[in-house]
């Protein structure tokens, strides 16, 4: 596994520009994903080994993308994205629930508990989309009576290297 010293970049949601995240854990994401591109503008989901992310697996997320909601049988009010895409949770770390109150894996985007966090969430995934490019933020929220500073960075999978089929999340806390 790459140790993380490999510069690559992201785009910095605040200012659009090309950067690293400040998180050490999110710096050493985002040169393992680049690792594993192999060449090609994006990893397969199967170029991404659990045991390689050890280091911080509970704050991890997989994200499957789809283009129609493939619920059945389908929710009373599915929401998609302004792309009008739909996201399923299939892997979500320990961190997620312990901040959040309940599990997430196998969850929609859409499902989430407050309307304000599926807005953002569908927003980040939707703009990541558009760059084609991992995308980072820092995060100041509270969420169930609870502060929390944070950056987040997601990365783009793509199974045939033109289609974004899978977000990977990553989190990198700060103390408040």
């Amino acid at each position: 596994m790459d140790d993380g010293s490999r510069q690559v970049s992201a785009i910095d949601a605040a200012t659009g520009q090309a950067g690293v995240p400040d998180h050490h854990d999110l710096r050493r994401l985002l040169a393992y994903w680049s690792n594993c591109c192999n060449g090609r503008p994006f990893p397969q989901r199967r170029d991404i080994d659990a045991v390689d992310l050890v280091f911080m697996l509970s704050r991890v997320a997989l994200t499957e993308v789809h283009d129609d909601d493939p619920r059945d049988p389908p929710t009373a009010q599915p929401r998609s994205s302004s792309g009008g895409r739909y996201y399923r949770f299939r892997i979500v770390g320990g961190w997620w629930r312990d901040v959040v109150g309940r599990e997430m894996t196998g969850s929609w985007a859409d499902e989430l508990p407050e309307p304000r966090m599926t807005d953002i969430t569908l927003d980040f995934y939707e703009k990541m989309i558009a760059l084609r490019r991992p995308l980072f933020a820092n995060r100041n929220a509270w969420i169930e009576e609870r502060r929390l500073n944070y950056q987040i960075m997601i990365l783009p999978l793509s199974e045939d290297g033109a289609r974004i089929s899978m977000i990977m999340t990553g989190i990198g806390p700060h103390s408040v």
